[in-house]
């Protein structure tokens, strides 16, 4: 075993390891999976930036506490003396078109012909903060930074489609939501230039701003956060429900009371957990992120459920791996908060569990990216054979982390860790030479 606590180091103690420039700061972890020997270790106990690594434990956390299995339940209930249809957000990432449509085709089949109805939306089990500490306003509009809300649709993401085929330019969205505000600044130029924003967030009447240019005979596909999931889906619920001969009057938010006279019409079943965790580590889905982990919340009991409670469940099962090392901090479930820090041994150990339980282990593994294969890692380390590392990616401007399992070219199984500080954001070659160390592993290992 080798404890070192600078690159520069490694460089002369291992011969032929790629080399890291002396102004960043490096952590990094070498384990072996079967044993928990650890092979390398640089700052293996500072603290870092995990950017989107975070993502590993709040999926421990998930398959721990709610299991692989897990299925959100989101209801929809008629209060017949009221004339009150209720949905009722029970946190469900990735809930699409479809589920609404379906529900709200069940919904109708259980009323009267042209009855009439006010549809409420109820998203009180969960706190009310769209945004998480330390994401910055100025990345709200940006596709990776979806509003997280009790009621979603989809992971709150709009897609934008402009054509300036014709006379006119037409722009096209789905899904199609009754409540956007959008507005078109967008005028015909010589070349591509479009530039998105969002006003009014503080005012929560935001409105998408479309600026630039778009070349004449042409069309190009955009995707952006929206504002207001919960109202957009009862929006949309009511949209369908009118389509199927219900009559909506109205549309509002309200808490379902306790009565024993509510019926249930319908019930949204999500994917189970294990496929929801894969689609949120291999393409880096924050919002899904972050409504698991207030999941986790919510079923040990917190209500309203919160990405605080939440963030102290999984400090405590990090406490629990490894108690020496304190100081740490979680801010939220996706690593996009610059307030997050942790230990490379952490992630580690993380993986170590994770990977190596008997109970979800396979689950854990085919959550992450498959080298030169899918997700995040599917254009990096192609010319290692495919699956010899799978793993989870992070980056913001001044960092970039990787942690993962490698299989060597021996057979070897090694848990890696290697976090990156890059002062001047060189976050592509900071990627390439994490590539060039894994590499350098398979081949020595």
């Amino acid at each position: 075993m080798s404890i070192i606590t600078g690159f520069l180091t490694l460089a002369l103690l291992v011969t032929g390891m790629p080399s890291v420039p002396s102004s960043w700061r490096t952590g990094m972890v070498a384990m072996d999976a079967a044993t928990g020997e650890i092979i390398l270790e640089v700052n293996g106990e500072g603290l870092f930036r995990p950017a989107s690594t975070v993502k590993l434990v709040t999926t421990l956390l998930a398959l721990r506490d709610l299991g692989p299995s897990y299925v959100y339940r989101t209801r929809i209930l008629a209060d017949t003396y009221g004339g009150r249809l209720y949905v009722v957000g029970s946190g469900a990432p990735l809930l699409s078109g479809e589920h609404i449509r379906i529900a709200a085709m069940e919904t109708a089949a259980a009323l009267e012909p042209g009855s009439s109805w006010e549809v409420l939306w109820d998203t009180t089990m969960f706190m009310d903060e769209s945004h998480c500490p330390g994401w910055d306003a100025s990345d709200w509009s940006r596709t990776y930074c979806p509003p997280i809300e009790g009621l979603s649709i989809g992971d709150n993401i709009v897609q934008l489609v402009i054509s300036t085929r014709g006379d006119t330019m037409r722009i096209y969205n789905y899904p199609p939501l009754p409540g956007l505000r959008l507005e078109n600044r967008l005028l015909t130029g010589p070349s591509e230039s479009v530039r998105t924003r969002v006003e009014g967030w503080e005012e929560d009447v935001p409105t998408l701003i479309l600026e630039g240019t778009v070349p004449p005979d042409t069309h190009l596909v955009l995707y952006k956060p929206f504002a207001g999931p919960p109202a957009e889906f009862a929006g949309m619920l009511s949209m369908e429900l009118e389509l199927a001969g219900i009559e909506v009057d109205a549309i509002l938010p309200g808490a379902l009371p306790d009565s024993p006279e509510l019926v249930e019409t319908s019930v949204m079943l999500s994917d189970p957990m294990f496929v929801l965790l894969s689609s949120m580590n291999k393409w880096s889905r924050n919002m899904v992120a972050e409504m698991v982990l207030r999941t986790v919340s919510l079923e040990r009991g917190d209500r309203p459920a919160s990405t605080a409670a939440g963030c102290d469940a999984a400090g405590v099962m990090l406490t629990e791996l490894l108690p020496e090392i304190t100081g740490f901090q979680l801010a939220d479930g996706s690593g996009l908060s610059r307030h997050n820090s942790l230990a490379p041994v952490q992630l580690a150990a993380v993986l170590h569990q994770g990977t190596g339980s008997s109970e979800w282990g396979a689950e854990f593994l085919a959550t992450l990216p498959v080298n030169g294969v899918d997700g995040t890692l599917r254009s990096r380390m192609a010319d290692l054979p495919p699956g010899a590392f799978r793993g989870k990616t992070g980056t913001l401007s001044d960092t970039c982390t990787i942690a993962g399992i490698l299989t060597s070219s021996s057979g070897r199984e090694i848990v890696l860790v290697i976090m990156f500080e890059t002062p001047g954001g060189n976050t592509w070659t900071a990627r390439a030479l994490q590539d060039n160390i894994i590499s350098w592993f398979w081949e020595n290992y």
